[in-house]
Parts: C-alpha cells; sequence; structure tokens
C-alpha cells in the first residue's frame, strides 16, 4: 500500500499487530470485522484445536479475510490464528463502505478473497460428496437423499449448485 494511501487507511481502519500463534477470530464466534493482511501470514482453521483440526490455507499480503462475516452477519466459519508475527488491518461492517470507496483495488481483493473461498468451498462440498458415495453403496438412495440436502443448502438465497 502506497503511504499516502496507508495513512489515510490508518485514520479510517485499525491496524493491529499479532505475534505467531495469536487467535485472530474464531470458529462460530460472532466478528464484526474483516482484516486485510498488509505483512506476515495468517492461518486458517477448521476445528482449531479439536481432534480433526483442519487447516484451510495460508494467507499473505494482500488476502482479506472475514470478508464472509461481515458481509452475512453471521458467526465465523473459521479459526484464524496469526502464523507469523502479522499485522493486519481491521475493517470493521461500519466502516467497510469507506474503505471501499476511498481504495477501490481492495474492492477488487475483497472479492478476490470472497471468490477463493467460495471455491474452496465448492471442492469440500464435492469432497464431502465422494466420501458420502464411496462409504455408502448399499444405499444409493439414501445417498442421493444426502447428495441432495447438501446441494440445497443456502447461501442468501443462493444454492451451492448454481456456482459449479
Amino acid at each position: 500500500m502506497a503511504e499516502l494511501e496507508q495513512d489515510t487507511a490508518n485514520k479510517n481502519s485499525a491496524m493491529q499487530k499479532f505475534s505467531a500463534d495469536e487467535m485472530i477470530m474464531r470458529e462460530g464466534e460472532k466478528c464484526d470485522a474483516m482484516y486485510k493482511i498488509l505483512s506476515g501470514s495468517v492461518a486458517i482453521y477448521m476445528r482449531y484445536g479439536e481432534k480433526d483440526e483442519h487447516i484451510v490455507g495460508i494467507y499473505s499480503k494482500p488476502r482479506c479475510f472475514g470478508e464472509l462475516n461481515i458481509f452475512s452477519d453471521q458467526p465465523c466459519i473459521y479459526t484464524a490464528v496469526a502464523y507469523d508475527d502479522v499485522l493486519l488491518m481491521r475493517i470493521t461492517k461500519d466502516s467497510v463502505e469507506k474503505f471501499i470507496v476511498n481504495y477501490p483495488r481492495n474492492a477488487v481483493d475483497i472479492m478476490t478473497s470472497m471468490a477463493q473461498s467460495f471455491h474452496l468451498m465448492q471442492k469440500n462440498v464435492e469432497l464431502l460428496l465422494d466420501d458420502i458415495y464411496d462409504k455408502d453403496h448399499t444405499n444409493k438412495k439414501r445417498t442421493a437423499e444426502l447428495r441432495d440436502k447438501i446441494m440445497q443448502y443456502s447461501i442468501r438465497g443462493q444454492s451451492l449448485d448454481r456456482f459449479w
């Protein structure tokens, strides 16, 4: 980010530093902000700290995360943990519109992050469906019913099959 752009962004958004292994947001909890990575890296987990913990990815500059939370008013769908020392720009729901208007390039970064999240979600659903089919050879009707239920899962009124 250019110095002038960063100075103005500082006035509109909070800069936050996290040390390696510090939790930034927790899956299942309400989060009223999204973050843009300015330096360092952030690890994204599903079921963090549980037996079946799964690392979704490690994000770095200029990736955004948490955008789904502020645009949907839903709890966090993953846990974000500082992978190393990280500097983040914290953007609240109240400041996101100004953030985008002042720096249109950030709108592209947000949309890119959301598109990557949807793509990852699609891949995870495909793996889940493959697992269901592999484990349930004997009950094809029940497997088809489960597949149909997964396909009907709605994201703001849009079914997943629209993204496939």
